[in-house]
Order: structure tokens, then C-alpha cells, then sequence
């Protein structure tokens, strides 16, 4: 019975298991810690009564949260990985750890050069399906080449450990950036956007939807480039079978209002929408909304973003405009592909730097600023021939009506006679 702090902290650490495991939503999750306030119930057992999980999954995730405070306390008494060989990589240090795996750098002894190891936790090591969802990221992005994207290089298993290795970053986080330089200037975020939209592009063009872009999953290397990483939650045509309908998985602060319903079919603007999550976090420090996991989920859904403006005085107009196109409740509103994203953002560049003096610094820049405009002034063109036809065409009707109203007048005037 949940009746201290202590059982109230494990059934807290059940929960978060639960959604990150994808089994149940923040709302079902704090709903249910209600009722284990009230009833002085396991969460477990308040989940299974209420049939969010069965006995079997409940089963599950206490054997997994066991492991877990085991391995927690392997490491306090000094049983880390460091030092160790997996398979033909020797484990240097831990770099991080993401909702299905432990980051490690290390040498791949066979090529003498330095990777990051992604390992599955110990915890789903015995869990098929999330054991599938951990392979399916690997193979799914060693399939990926494009200089925005973190490479891929192997995928295995040694002992009983499931790992793949990457390509290591050498380079900062744009959550890093945040936390250290607070709101970034607006040159450094359309270059941010730009090239994360050109990885975008390329994962559109192979049916891939990230599903969780942040600030957290893009990198900055020291010379500039963009790289964007974690495959843990990419929607593709190789994993149809372990997504079904209802289930809600990308990180509540970015998430789109489709991803937090829980739809299925997604494509790329659910990334650009977390794309312009991620640009307001850059520009203002703040996420879009603040509060719960759950609570932050309904905004994304019901709830207007607030105004740039109100938070940074000194954005330009157009910006303050993309960002209200990037984050439209629904998809039709949003930009609909990468490339509308990137010409808008060439335009706005130029502006930027028009403004502070400067001139675009290479010919391919210059000239793809001048098809973004001729672009837009087509669409522009098509748009005003597309309303003049409107308007001829209800002109002629209006006149064909009054012809026709003459004749009906005449014919009776003649019949009258």
C-alpha cells in the first residue's frame, strides 16, 4: 500500500517507466496517482482495475523497475561500464542517456577511431517489443546518409547487451546553447533551422518521420554544421507493426497537436511543428508552454502559443509571422515540406543581413534568394489570377441574369398584348 514517501516515490518511478515505455499517457498516469492518494493503493494495482494495463504488462514493468534500482545500485559500488569491451568497442566514458539507452564514448578498436555507443538499458533487455523499437532505430538510421544527420555505423549484440555506434559530435547540443547563452541571436537560429530542414527534406524523401525534434536531438558541431540524432520514436515504413493508434510518444514540449492525439499517420509537417517549438524555445529561452506533462500536452492541442513579440522586442515581422505558420494547430495551416521552410528562411536571411550592412556571402546564396522571390511572386501571380477569374466569372453571371430577367420582361410584355 502506498502509504509513505517511500512507496509514493516507487509508484512514481512505476509511472514514468509506464510512459516511457509508451503504456500509458501523462493524463491516464496523473489521473491514476490521484486515486492512489485517495485509495492508499499500488499504482500498479489502481492501473490494472482501471484497465489502462493488464496483469501481465503491470508484471512487466516491476520487474524492469527492479532491475533498474539494481543496476542503480551496481553502479553506486562501482560496477560501471567504463573500461570495458563490447564486442570491438572499448567503452571510454558515459556521455548520456536517452528514454531507451545509455550513450557511452568509445573506441571502435578495429578502425582506431572514436564513437558514441548507444546501448539498450538493461531494463528492456528482456522486452521483445521494446527490444524491436531499439533495433528498428539502429537499422533504420544506418540506412540514412546525409551530412545533417548523425551517422550510423553498426548494429549488434555481445552478451546479451543490444548496442549500435554512431558517429561522435564533437560539439554542443542547441539545448546546451540555451541553457548557457539563453535566447540565441536571429541569424544563429534560421542558420539552426535551415540546415536541420535540409535533414528533414532527406528523411521525407526515404517516408521518415522524426517525431522528435528538440533542441536536446540537435547538435553544433565546431565548425557550424547542424546534426540531428536520436531515431528512437522515427515513424517509417519498416515499423508499422510495433505503432498502433491511440499511442502518444515524442517529448511533451515540442510535441504537435497530432502526435499528442495519439494519431498515427504523421508525415513531415508534425516535424516542422516541433521544428517551430524548437525555434521559439531558441528565440526566447521559454518553452511554448509550461506545466505538467499532461497540461502541456492539451495546450499543444486546444491552446494559442503566446506572442513572440510580447516576449522579444526585436525579432522582425516576418519571423514573428513563420513562427505562427510553423505552429498552427492544424497541419493544413502549417508549412507543408522543408523546402517552403528553407525559402522563406533564405528571404528572411537576407533581410537580417540587409539590415545589419551586410550582403549575402556566396553566389549560391544570392541566387537561391532570387528563386525563393520569384517563387513567391508566382504564387503571389497565380493567386490574384485565380481570384480575377473569380470575379469575371460572377460578373458574367450577374450579367447573364439581368439578360435573362430582360427577355422574361419583354416576353410578357409582348404576351400581354
Amino acid at each position: 500500500m502506498a502509504t509513505n514517501g517511500a512507496e509514493l516515490d516507487e509508484d512514481f518511478r512505476y509511472g514514468q517507466l509506464a510512459i516511457e515505455g509508451r503504456l500509458i499517457t501523462p493524463d491516464q498516469f496523473d489521473a491514476a496517482m490521484d486515486h492512489v492518494r485517495d485509495s492508499k493503493k499500488p499504482l500498479a494495482d489502481i492501473l490494472i482495475s482501471e484497465g489502462t494495463i493488464d496483469s501481465t504488462t503491470a508484471e512487466r514493468l516491476t520487474k524492469a523497475l527492479r532491475r533498474i534500482v539494481r543496476d542503480e545500485r551496481a553502479k553506486s559500488e562501482g560496477g560501471m561500464l567504463v573500461n570495458k569491451q563490447i564486442g570491438g568497442y572499448k567503452l571510454l566514458r558515459r556521455i548520456g542517456e536517452g528514454g531507451m539507452g545509455e550513450v557511452y564514448l568509445a573506441e571502435q578498436l578495429t578502425m582506431h577511431r572514436t564513437v558514441a555507443l548507444k546501448i539498450l538499458h538493461s531494463k528492456w533487455a528482456d522486452d521483445e517489443e521494446f527490444r524491436k523499437r531499439f533495433l528498428l532505430e539502429a537499422r533504420a538510421a544506418g540506412k540514412l546518409n546525409h551530412q545533417n544527420l548523425i551517422q550510423v555505423y553498426d548494429v549488434n549484440k555481445y552478451q546479451g547487451k543490444y548496442y549500435f555506434s554512431m558517429e561522435f559530435i564533437d560539439g554542443v547540443t542547441v539545448e546546451d546553447l540555451i541553457r548557457h547563452e539563453g535566447a540565441l541571436p536571429v541569424e544563429k537560429v534560421i542558420d539552426i533551422c535551415m540546415q536541420v530542414c535540409q535533414a528533414l527534406k532527406y528523411l521525407a524523401n526515404h517516408n521518415i518521420v522524426h517525431r522528435d525534434i528538440k533542441p536536446a536531438n540537435i547538435m553544433v558541431t565546431k565548425d557550424g554544421t547542424v546534426k540531428l540524432g536520436d531515431f528512437g520514436f522515427i515513424q517509417s515504413v519498416w515499423d508499422s507493426e510495433l505503432m498502433q493508434e491511440g499511442t502518444t510518444i515524442g517529448t511533451p514540449d515540442y510535441i504537435s497537436p497530432e502526435q499528442a492525439r495519439g494519431e498515427r499517420n504523421l508525415d513531415v509537417r508534425s516535424d516542422i511543428y516541433s521544428l517551430g517549438a524548437s525555434l521559439f524555445h531558441m528565440l526566447t529561452a521559454k518553452t511554448l508552454f509550461q506545466g505538467s506533462c499532461s497540461k502541456v500536452m492539451r495546450a499543444h492541442i486546444e491552446t494559442e502559443p503566446p506572442r513572440l513579440d510580447d516576449l522579444r522586442k526585436d525579432l522582425p515581422k516576418d519571423l514573428i509571422r513563420m513562427l505562427g505558420k510553423f505552429t498552427a494547430k492544424q497541419p493544413i495551416d502549417r508549412y507543408q515540406t522543408p523546402d517552403e521552410v528553407i525559402k522563406d528562411m533564405e528571404l528572411l536571411r537576407l533581410d537580417v543581413a540587409h539590415k545589419d550592412g551586410h550582403i549575402p556571402s556566396s553566389r549560391s546564396q544570392i541566387l537561391n534568394v532570387i528563386s525563393a522571390e520569384k517563387q513567391r511572386i508566382s504564387s503571389l501571380q497565380n493567386d490574384l489570377d485565380g481570384k480575377r477569374a473569380i470575379i469575371i466569372f460572377w460578373i458574367s453571371m450577374a450579367a447573364v441574369g439581368w439578360i435573362g430577367a430582360a427577355a422574361c420582361f419583354a416576353l410578357w410584355m409582348i404576351s400581354s398584348k
